[in-house]
């Protein structure tokens, strides 16, 4: 009997003693969920908006706004059509600088035979070398002009010589003395100028160029801005030479032959 009571005593002390365990395995859990439950709740509250916010842009500086182009460029459009070609027969006219006018003083031998050297038959004539000449003797007094000058007289008689000779050189030479070896002045007074006190000539070749003209004048005005010692411009600016013949020809290939003779 005391056996048994024994017995119940230990079994009663063993369930208290693992009902006190209980518990304080109760309290633990209890106490660790609440410091769990406190922790995520220190961290809570509402849940950030998935929304971004707007960020404000900033002003731009006036100093910078000012040099911002509002409005288009203004586009200027020249024309495409095609414009009128300048006619080469009217260059411009370039002014004669430094006018000195010249006196000659140079004496007429007749030619030793007496007559106009010929070997290449006479010049032939044409309308467009006549029109050159003419536009060539202009040209040559409107020079004149700007100077103060009298015009030069055309001369009928000096043309045809000119031209004879601008016909012998396209065959013998770029030469005054072409084609037997006669002066200026011997064929000059020998086509009836002897008695003349002054005379002077000038010869010239161009060419090719695009137009006729344009080798005639290119070539002229060379001569009348040369330097001032230049026999071509002392002729074409003299005071005691008035009269002018011209003969211009125009060659097959292109090249201009001209012939200015001049006499007091």
């Amino acid at each position: 009997m005391f056996v048994k009571n024994i017995c119940w005593g230990l079994l009663c002390l063993s369930l208290i003693v693992l009902l006190a365990a209980c518990g304080s395995e109760a309290a633990t859990r209890s106490s660790s969920s609440s410091y769990i439950a406190s922790n995520s709740l220190s961290h809570s509250g509402p849940r950030p908006s998935l929304t971004p916010t707007s960020i404000p842009i900033p002003s731009i500086p006036s100093h910078l706004v000012t040099r911002v182009r509002t409005s288009k460029p203004h586009i200027s459009i020249s024309s495409t059509a095609t414009p009128t070609p300048t006619p080469t027969s009217t260059p411009t006219q370039q002014p004669v600088s430094n006018c000195v006018t010249f006196s000659n003083d140079t004496t007429l031998v007749p030619a030793k035979n007496g007559t106009l050297a010929a070997p290449y038959g006479p010049a032939p004539v044409s309308a467009e070398a006549q029109q050159l000449s003419q536009q060539l003797f202009q040209l040559i007094n409107h020079d004149r002009a700007a100077c103060g000058l009298s015009p030069f007289a055309w001369n009928a008689t000096l043309t045809d010589g000119a031209l004879l000779h601008s016909w012998n050189m396209y065959h013998c030479g770029f030469s005054h003395t072409c084609p037997d070896g006669s002066t200026p002045y011997q064929r000059i007074a020998n086509e009836g100028f002897a008695g003349d006190s002054d005379c002077g000539e000038n010869i010239a070749m161009a060419g090719p160029y695009p137009t006729a003209w344009a080798g005639v004048y290119s070539v002229q005005e060379s001569m009348a801005h040369e330097s001032l010692g230049g026999w071509h411009r002392i002729h074409l600016f003299s005071t005691t030479l008035h009269q002018i013949g011209i003969g211009v020809y125009v060659a097959p290939d292109g090249g201009i032959w001209f012939t200015e003779d001049m006499v007091s």
